[in-house]
């Protein structure tokens, strides 16, 4: 194992060697920048003189020393010159190498009267100096340290980007150790998005000299590059005069460099170029054509055995594969993992830390959105790789890089399956509050942007804190982002934000709930305008998804038609998310297509129910509670909703499935891991209980009013208003059913909660259930044993006249049924007014419920109805 590692070292030192020697003979008559990073010691020295011997019949070789009080560059070069006359002369060939930066201190001595170390002079001349080195027309060798070079790219941008090419050369090992300490890079792989060239009138003048000479030489197939990155670069930072013209010009330049590489066999440099046209491609959004450009430098680097620039293509593969949204998504992204993976081999923490680290943030990527294996491992493989890569980007080295990985690291604790879900939120949090200490809006407003995004995310979330409260932070946080994410500059990420936007109205608390839907709708349908099928299959699908449970939950409209449009919002998402190429997804929406057929008014409620039950078992196949214990439970308790509305089937038999199925969703949502889902699961739990046939009566109505009081723990008037009313309604229901304790006091229970819930459930605020609790506040009164009895009814009646203000036949057909029993029954039993006209109302509302409760359709309630009818009519003084 040593001796194939050591083989390795050595390969890595030729193409650097190589790499360096060819760009060295390509700029003459140019100024290009070369970095070349080695342990301090005769190592270097050997490297040096090795490369000098070599060019020197034909290239002069010239070294100069920084000044170690004065370390500027372009000093050290201005001496020389000044020194060497011959340097002066026109067309003169040179090359320089300069060293002298590992004497450098990093730190200020008392004696120094200047506040700034050696190093941090050396830095600041290179960034306001550098236009001044524009007059050596010589390729200039600059010797750093390993950690010299870590820091150029933060301390010297603008120098940095002058960079021509970055050549890191590996110590040999000790011999007498097993371990072999690398610590270098070779690379020829230029990075033209962190490049900036030469003015390009300066460039296209160097290329009209070089062509007028009819030289084909390396030289110009350098140029030709330089050009190239030149005209992409102005694409890329929107300079273009004209935008397709110099797109065109881009890639005519690597064009003709691929072209004269091949001739003059230059395979390495032709390997980068290819990488460099695939950027292009890539940069515009061409993904058919940026393939073959990477595979075939992969293939040249594979054919050279040069496991760097394979390594390189490796890494361009993965990036492409993972960002690739034809084709199969999951397949795609194995692709993507592999060759990040197969990367990783050559890229190591100790020889290529910067790289690695890199892959190691994209890997995490790709895992994180992983759709084969298990995804609770996918995102622990996520969570590893980004903290991996924090190793290496730490705030101080890689303020941006540790910016970035922090906001992705936060992206797979905010999806993690593992660990207590609390807990994971808070983690994304605090990363994302720290990614925010680097991207702030004025330095990096893109990047900003995108985190407050991600953080509007979390919050919304979020499980600790005031739910309210959280949901507003994540309103101001998508907000935030859409003033840099506007859809005229960033349409597609401005539509995700919408999106998220969307969400956060759909759920938030304060405010007025029909308007705060309305929003969501508003949100979800801009979105759409840009995530068309089409274009962003599986964005149009998640909105379509989300855009579905808005209408499902709307207030405003005609309730029967929003929950057709919900349907048909799921049902369209359902095209995109298949359970073969979107297994979670398509659980996720299968779920809501349930609910939503469990709240549907159109239709045979019976059969409605039945492709409810479907739809969640279908989920159940994908959700399973090893896998997704959230969503299993989630799916659970919906489930057990449908089988407690079941209609087909026997009565007893479904109430004893739903109990199973809402006692199975607790063993996950337990009161310390998920309060308000647990508390939610509560209150079904309680109204199972209540319509329970088997068991004892009076004990399974105590289970009810314990399992009721449990959930009101949480669920506070303050902190979920909504769901305090519409448990404080189910339990004035159980008072109200209650066997043992005092009749009269848990009728007059059930009057104090219904009238509580009616201070939330207002008709302005939730019309449709502040109807149900009318009804149901008016079944109180009618059987109140305490205040005058006929003063009891006419508050009934006044309740259920109230409700059929709302529940109308046309929108609520069944609820304006048993509304219309129930008055049929008030006025049956009216003390005040004219008796035989309070039968023949009576008898009036009972025959209009049975124009919907048919003997086919609700065969309980219509033997029901009937009987009270028929006890009308037994009573009846007219006819």
């Amino acid at each position: 194992m040593l001796n194939s590692e050591i083989a390795d070292e050595q390969s890595i030192n030729e193409d650097s060697y190589d790499g360096l020697v060819s760009l060295i003979e390509a700029s003459q008559g140019v100024f290009s920048v070369l970095i070349a990073s080695c342990k301090p010691g005769d190592f270097q020295t050997q490297i040096i003189n090795r490369y000098e011997a070599e060019l020197a019949p034909h290239i002069p070789c010239y070294r100069a020393v920084l000044n170690q009080k004065e370390p500027s560059l372009r000093a050290a070069l201005e001496q020389l010159v000044n020194s060497r006359p011959e340097l002066k002369a026109p067309h003169a060939s040179a090359a320089i190498t300069v060293t002298g930066t590992e004497a450098l201190r990093d730190s200020v001595s008392q004696a120094d009267s200047n506040p700034k170390s050696e190093l941090r002079r050396f830095f600041g001349y290179l960034q306001w100096t550098r236009e001044g080195l524009r007059e050596f027309p010589f390729p200039i060798v600059l010797w750093v340290t390993p950690n010299i070079l870590s820091r150029l790219s933060l301390e010297a941008r603008d120098f940095w980007s002058w960079r021509s090419g970055v050549f890191r050369f590996v110590s040999p090992a000790v011999p007498e150790t097993d371990v072999v300490n690398t610590t270098g890079e070779s690379s020829l792989l230029i990075e033209p998005e962190r490049r900036v060239s030469l003015p390009l009138d300066e460039l296209l003048e160097q290329v009209e000299n070089l062509e007028k000479q009819a030289r084909e030489t390396p030289a110009l197939a350098t140029i030709y590059n330089r050009v190239a990155n030149a005209y992409a670069n102005r694409v890329k930072t929107r300079q273009a005069q004209d935008y397709s013209q110099e797109i065109d010009r881009a890639i005519h330049f690597f064009d003709k460099s691929l072209a004269l590489q091949e001739k003059l066999n230059l395979r390495q440099a032709q390997s980068d170029t290819l990488l460099q046209l695939g950027d292009i491609y890539r940069d515009l959004g061409l993904w058919e054509r940026v393939f073959d450009p990477y595979q075939q430098s992969l293939e040249i680097a594979r054919n050279l055995k040069d496991r760097l620039r394979e390594a390189a293509a490796l890494g361009r593969l993965g990036n492409l594969y993972q960002q690739y949204r034809q084709g199969d998504r999951a397949n795609n992204l194995e692709q993507a993992i592999a060759y990040f993976t197969a990367a990783l081999t050559v890229y190591t923490r100790d020889a290529f830390p910067e790289n690695w680290a890199a892959t190691q943030n994209n890997l995490a990527n790709a895992y994180l959105y992983r759709i084969r294996g298990e995804k609770a491992e996918n995102i622990e493989m996520a969570i590893a790789s980004c903290t991996a890569a924090l190793s290496v980007y730490t705030p101080e080295a890689f303020p941006e890089y540790w910016a970035m990985t922090q906001n992705n690291l936060a992206i797979a604790y905010t999806y993690r399956i593992r660990g207590e879900r609390a807990d994971n939120i808070e983690v994304a949090i605090a990363s994302y509050t720290a990614a925010l200490t680097v991207y702030t809006r004025d330095a990096f407003p893109e990047n900003w942007a995108a985190t407050q995004n991600n953080l509007g995310e979390a919050y919304r979330n979020r499980i600790r804190g005031e739910k309210a409260e959280n949901i507003e932070l994540a309103i101001a946080s998508c907000t935030a982002a859409l003033t840099v994410r506007t859809r005229e500059a960033f349409p597609e990420k401005w539509a995700m934000t919408q999106n998220n936007l969307g969400i956060a109205y759909s759920n938030r608390i304060r405010g007025d709930k029909a308007q705060n839907i309305e929003n969501a709708i508003a949100s979800y349908t801009a979105a759409l305008s840009v995530f068309t099928r089409d274009a962003f299959p599986e964005y149009w699908a998640q909105t379509q998804n989300n855009l579905g449970e808005a209408y499902r939950k709307r207030i405003r409209g005609d309730k029967a038609e929003n929950i057709e449009l919900a349907i048909a919002s799921y049902t369209a998402a359902l095209t995109v998310r298949t359970r073969e190429a979107f297994p979670e997804k398509w659980a996720m929406t299968q779920n809501n297509l349930a609910t939503a057929y469990c709240d549907r008014i159109r239709g045979e409620k019976a059969e409605n129910i039945e492709l409810a039950i479907a739809y969640f078992t279908a989920a159940l196949t994908v959700y399973t509670r090893d896998a997704f214990p959230q969503d299993w439970a989630a799916t659970q308790n919906n489930l057990a909703t449908a089988y407690r509305n079941r209609i087909r089937g026997e009565k007893a038999d479904n109430i004893e499935l739903a109990i199973a199925y809402f006692t199975a969703a607790l063993s996950v949502r337990t009161r310390e891991a998920f309060p308000e889902k647990w508390a939610m699961t509560q209150n079904n739990l309680a109204t199972a209980y209540c319509d329970r046939i088997r068991g004892e009566k009076a004990e399974n109505i105590e289970l009810a009013i314990a399992y009721f009081t449990a959930a009101l723990t949480v669920y506070t008037r303050d902190a979920f208003p909504q769901d305090w009313a519409a448990t404080q309604n189910n339990l004035a229901a159980a008072y109200s059913n209650r066997i043992r304790g005092d009749k009269a006091e848990n009728i007059e229970m059930a009057i104090a909660s219904y009238t509580a819930a009616l201070t939330v459930r207002t008709r302005e605020a939730f019309p449709e259930k502040w109807a149900m609790t009318q009804n149901n506040l008016a079944n109180a009164y009618s059987n109140r044993i305490r205040a005058d009895k006929a003063e009891n009814i006419e508050l009934a009646i006044a309740s259920y006249t109230a409700a059929l203000s709302v529940l109308t036949r046309d929108a609520f057909p069944e609820y304006w049924a048993g509304t219309q029993n129930n008055l049929g029954e008030a006025y049956r039993k009216r003390i005040r007014g004219d008796k035989a006209e309070n039968i023949e109302l009576a008898i009036a509302y009972f025959t209009a419920a049975l124009t919907v409760y048919t003997r086919e359709a609700f065969p309980e309630q219509w033997d029901q109805t009937q009987n009270n009818l028929a006890t009308a009519y037994s009573e009846r003084i007219r006819g």
